[in-house]
């Protein structure tokens, strides 16, 4: 039996999305879709990175599925990949995760899932784009929302590691929230929390764990740096993670 995760109570099941692992999301999720298509080589060029991942292009990252990290160390920043479900070390069960794509940032030094990670074991996930949902008389449409000017969109993130019964390590993580700016209020109320580069540096810093120190970067982005178009409905499906996804948006669909 597929397991059930309302994000969203204002979401009937029937239009709830699934992902690979029999798991279902509603739409409304946030952040509960985004791409990965940056290069290896572009990312270490980004970010100054001290090691590379050979990296595919994704275009249609679900919960659950890898994704890239970057994290500050004491010999610079290194790209991980992390399963994409915050899950505490202390967690009995890997699939508490599934119910932690997500964390509010205004509570993220409070919460007992996520208080060290916020201080200790924080993260950038780079995203080429994020999509929402938004009801048209066609039914649920898909909308990429994509860096205006900057090559990358640079999401606040959590990581954890967590052991199962063996021993064997999990590394997980989780896209920290906070309240939607102008253009992404009519498709939902929450948004990513969007880094520029200077509060980037700040976030990889393994020296700051204050949350005077961190907090403010924990802000809404300002709208002029996003764009925006409908994309392909292909999107609503997880099989589908190929450049079609991002085709544009067709009266037929």
């Amino acid at each position: 039996m597929s397991k059930l995760v309302r994000a969203c109570s204002k979401t009937p099941p029937d239009k709830w999305l699934t992902d690979t692992s029999g798991v279902y999301y509603a739409p409304c999720t946030m952040c509960g879709r985004f791409a990965q298509t940056t290069s290896s080589e572009d990312l270490v060029r980004i970010f100054g990175l001290a090691s590379r991942l050979e990296l595919s292009p994704r275009f249609n990252i679900a919960p659950t599925q890898s994704v890239v990290a970057i994290r500050g160390h004491d010999d610079g920043r290194h790209p991980h990949a992390f399963r994409w479900g915050f899950v505490p070390s202390w967690a009995k069960d890997l699939g508490i995760g599934n119910k932690m794509i997500n964390a509010r940032s205004e509570t993220v030094f409070e919460k007992r899932s996520f208080s060290h990670a916020a201080r200790h074991q924080r993260c950038v996930i780079p995203a080429s784009g994020f999509y929402e949902w938004r009801e048209t008389p066609a039914g649920k449409m898909p909308t990429l929302f994509m860096p205006k000017e900057s090559p990358v969109f640079c999401f606040a993130g959590l990581w954890s590691s967590w052991a199962d019964a063996e021993g064997s390590l999990v590394y997980t993580t989780t896209i920290l929230t906070t309240a939607a700016n102008r253009i992404m209020a009519p498709f939902h109320h929450r948004m990513p929390v969007l880094l520029d580069p200077r509060m980037a540096d700040t976030w990889l810093d393994p020296e700051v764990t204050e949350p005077a120190s961190l907090t403010p970067l924990l802000r809404t982005a300002p709208p002029d740096g996003i764009q925006l178009r409908p994309v392909s409905k292909r999107v609503n499906n997880v099989r589908n993670d190929d450049p079609t996804c991002w085709e544009n948006a067709t009266s037929s669909q």
